[in-house]
């Protein structure tokens, strides 16, 4: 965990540093994001998001967590994609208020304190938010979203415990913050 908050930290003090070379017309069509908020909750997520046209984009941010909670110990592995419209007039994308549909998968595993045995899961996830993205002239970006996200979960077990055939799912509130880098 250490880690990750200086891989986070050394790549945030790079990307305000840095000066990256822009299109001809001075725009910039990439963007690299972290979430530093996850890592608080035991989640990182690392986005990289494209221009596809003036008022569109796409999102593809592969996520990785690990946490405790309430006597059970969670890892995953996920990858979340997202096309993003860009409703603004006066800005082009990836910067300035945006609606996106997106979609999401997620495998893990869980792990009961004082039980030897483990089950997996997986997640799918369908989600719609609205937010805005700013990049400032240093590159540096921030980027704030929030909607609403349905999951459903699915627990695996051959040991019988009472993980064992367990489905799970729900609406659930979709909130992002991210920090990064436009290039």
């Amino acid at each position: 965990m250490k880690k990750l908050l200086f891989v986070s930290a050394l790549f945030m003090f790079a990307a305000t540093t840095v000066n990256a070379q822009k299109d001809s017309d001075n725009s910039r069509k990439n963007v690299i994001k972290v979430n530093p908020l996850g890592l608080i909750f035991g989640a990182a997520s690392i986005g990289y998001e494209r221009a596809l046209t003036d008022k569109s984009s796409v999102v593809v941010a592969p996520t990785f967590g690990a946490f405790k909670l309430g006597g059970f110990k969670y890892s995953s592995f996920g990858l979340g994609a997202e096309y993003r419209f860009y409703l603004s007039s006066t800005k082009t994308a990836p910067q300035g208020f945006y609606a996106a549909p997106g979609l999401g998968f997620t495998t893990g595993k869980v792990k009961q304190d004082g039980v030897t045995s483990e089950a997996k899961f997986t997640s799918f996830g369908a989600k719609g938010v609205i937010g805005n993205q700013w990049i400032f002239s240093s590159g540096f970006t921030l980027d704030l979203n929030g909607g609403i996200s349905y999951n459903s979960y699915k627990y695996t077990d051959n040991s019988g415990s009472a993980f064992s055939g367990l489905k799970a799912n729900g609406i659930f509130p979709a909130l992002g913050f991210s920090l990064g880098y436009a290039f």
